[in-house]
């Protein structure tokens, strides 16, 4: 666990940082695989394509950062995908039988909308928040400012959500992923004919807490 002060604008190798993963998950139609992790223009670009891996459909792309953080803010400028059925997500996340997370997910049949969620152990908290640009025709500034008794979600510079509810309470690590949901409710039907799909991370900073 560290308090430092960390930023990444991915000009570097980003194994220096970074864990690149190979897995999936039950909701997930894809998995997640290295090949399709990449740094151009000094910007992260996670693609997801049609390929069958692992007795999965589709191959996606996934990191961790290699340290875990206590409280603070974290910031990311994201340019999510318009794909149908896919996710582009940065969240907070730790592996263990509680599962404590906090996230941002941009769905791409809904890129005017973006879902918020905190979780200490399988209890949903999680937030439809509507916006007034489209995540993925540009970049924009998304950070999670989360203390020991609050999580805040920003957009921009603007407060879109906060909760005192079910607040994590262990060191957990960045995630950045795009991926393909089971869910046609949420993430649309995925067009294969759209694929790859691309998402965009141009940088990455955290703060660390100070009470």
């Amino acid at each position: 666990m560290t308090r430092e002060n960390f930023v990444d604008d991915f000009t570097t190798d980003l194994k220096t940082n970074w864990t690149i993963e190979n897995h999936t998950f039950e909701n997930n139609l894809a998995y997640f695989s290295a090949k399709n992790v990449a740094i151009k223009n000094d910007e992260l670009v996670l693609s997801l394509k049609k390929e069958k891996i692992h007795k999965k459909e589709y191959s996606a792309a996934e990191i961790r950062s290699k340290k875990e953080y206590l409280y603070g803010r974290f910031e990311a400028r994201i340019k999510a995908t318009d794909a149908l059925g896919c996710i582009t997500a940065f969240f907070l996340y730790q592996a263990d039988e509680e599962n404590q997370e906090i996230d941002f997910e941009i769905s791409g049949k809904s890129p005017n909308e973006i879902t918020l969620n905190n979780w200490i152990d399988k209890t949903s908290h999680d937030k439809l928040i509507r916006l007034n640009f489209n995540t993925t025709k540009e970049f924009h500034d998304y950070a999670i400012i989360w203390s020991p008794n609050e999580i805040k979600w920003e957009i921009d510079g603007k407060i879109v959500h906060s909760t005192t509810t079910a607040i994590p309470n262990k060191a957990m690590q960045v995630v950045f992923n795009l991926w393909v949901t089971k869910s046609v409710n949420w993430g649309g039907k995925i067009e294969e004919a759209t694929l790859p799909a691309k998402a965009y991370i141009d940088k990455v900073h955290f703060y660390p807490y100070i009470n």
